[in-house]
C-alpha cells in the first residue's frame, strides 16, 4: 500500500472508517506533518533574509 500523505482526504477516510487503530496513526502522521512544516516556515524566512541580502549587493 502506498502511503497517503495526511492532508484532508486522509483524514476524512480515516474517520469514514471508524477505525480506532488508522485514526490515531493518521493524527500521529498530521502531528508529524505539522511539526515539519513548521521547521519549514522558520527555515523558509531565514532564506528569505539571505536572499534579500545578497540582492542588496
Amino acid at each position: 500500500m502506498h502511503p497517503i500523505p495526511p492532508y484532508g482526504v486522509a483524514i476524512q477516510e480515516a474517520i469514514a472508517s471508524g477505525d480506532l487503530s488508522r485514526m490515531k496513526d493518521i493524527c500521529r502522521q498530521a502531528e508529524e506533518h505539522l511539526n515539519k512544516a513548521e521547521d519549514v516556515s522558520a527555515a523558509l524566512q531565514v532564506l528569505k533574509v539571505e536572499i534579500a541580502k545578497l540582492e542588496r549587493r
